[in-house]
């Protein structure tokens, strides 16, 4: 008898409506596996390496009832600013503080449509920026990554398709796909000619191999922007998390309104007990520090994988993802059965073809991503687990082959 990973079988015992998922709901399926690979949130040890923070919990809640929101709202702007080196977003003035990056994406959404702006979004990417989009009604076209290395053939897009806004996610997830200084310079200068708002999604600015200000050349240049950040990705905070929402002076105004719809300000003692986070990790180094880390598992994860039928992608050269793109074509099974057949060993990853978020019918079918910001004393055992399903699926691959091979005989 034949073992036959097919869709028409393995996918439906996991997901029954598989041609219809989402990123997002594979990561809720890894919730409750073992073995979670899926979401790209930070689930490194709090305790090993953040120690001092959590004994001061009690303090922490003092100090976020005795200051003034605005005032905690400014202290996390500025120490996240002195973290990534930012001085274009320290001076900046014109930023509201959101739970999560997916609340800030919400409400650029709901201005956008009130503008009716059409925006052209870069994919691949996740694929929840795009859904949270088109759920306010914006229109929306796709830019493939390399039309962001060509100022020319940018140039040209926009024109074509009458964009009143470029969506960048910078460094891009799953791809790792950079915009240097030099880069974004030209960009942002090309959008300000053109009269095109710039938005950028940064939520990945801490997989940068070198320094960029994107505020500070925005600022200089005179366009129209709207930045977003994210805290989940970097920090191990249970998911507390917040997420910086900055626009150009001109936009402010309208951006905060619906801001002010929906909240009234971010909790206190979530920010408080970032910025001590953001605080203990300069007093360990800063970035490098949190590189390291990237660096062990990434080196973990393509230890265990060489030799397999997955081949690691290697990111841009100037990004250090803490997501893995991995290439599936040697397993012979599509980015779907091969996420559903992992999931049998309680391994949970992430299909390709979702971040292809306007063309996953045709592309990402040969890829699926994993994410390394997992427990320390889990993710060996996790990607150990990977690599034995990978392997016991290749002496099937083999098993079969000379089931065939005799049945010809």
């Amino acid at each position: 008898m034949l073992i036959n990973w097919s869709e028409s079988t393995a996918l439906m015992k996991i997901f029954p409506d598989y041609q219809n998922q989402s990123l997002t709901e594979h990561e809720v399926f890894g919730l409750s596996v073992k073995y979670n690979l899926a979401d790209g949130h930070s689930y490194i040890s709090a305790k090993k390496h953040f120690g001092p923070v959590l004994r001061n919990l009690p303090e922490l809640w003092d100090s976020a009832v005795e200051t003034p929101i605005p005032q905690m709202e400014r202290i996390f702007k500025d120490i996240f600013a002195d973290y990534f080196a930012l001085p274009g977003l320290k001076q900046h003035e014109h930023f509201s503080v959101c739970p999560t990056a997916s609340n800030s994406i919400d409400i650029v959404g709901a201005w956008a449509r009130s503008r009716n702006i059409k925006i052209g979004l870069v994919e691949p990417t996740f694929d929840n920026l795009a859904q949270l989009l088109r759920r306010r009604e914006v229109m929306l076209e796709a830019l493939p990554e390399n039309v962001f290395s060509n100022l020319d053939l940018l140039e040209e897009v926009i024109k074509e398709k009458d964009l009143g806004a470029v969506f960048m996610v910078n460094p891009n997830n799953p791809t790792g796909f950079v915009i240097d200084a030099v880069m974004m310079k030209g960009i942002i200068g090309l959008c300000e000619r053109l009269n095109v708002i710039l938005m950028l999604d940064t939520s990945f600015r801490f997989c940068h191999k070198t320094h960029i200000d994107e505020y500070e050349l925005l600022i200089a240049s005179g366009a129209s922007f709207i930045i977003l950040e994210d805290t989940g990705k970097q920090w191990p905070t249970l998911d507390t998390k917040a997420s910086l929402l900055s626009y150009s002076e001109n936009l402010a105004r309208e951006i905060r309104a619906i801001y002010e719809e929906i909240y009234l300000c971010c909790s206190n003692f979530s920010l408080r007990v970032i910025i001590a986070f953001i605080g203990a990790t300069l007093k360990k180094g800063g970035l490098p520090y949190v590189h390291s880390i990237i660096e062990t598992n990434v080196q973990i994860a393509k230890s265990q994988l060489a030799g397999t039928l997955v081949d690691v992608e290697c990111p841009h050269l100037e990004s250090r993802m803490a997501v893995i793109w991995l290439n599936i074509e040697r397993t012979g099974l599509s980015d779907l059965e091969l996420t559903n057949y992992l999931a049998t060993y309680d391994v949970a990853v992430l299909p390709g073809r979702y971040f292809f978020w306007n063309s996953h019918e045709a592309a990402g079918h040969d890829r699926i991503r994993i994410a390394i910001m997992k427990p320390d004393d889990q993710f060996s055992f996790s990607i150990s687990c990977l690599r034995q399903a990978l392997l016991e699926l290749e002496s099937t691959k083999v098993f079969n082959a000379n089931q065939v091979k005799e049945a010809v005989v």
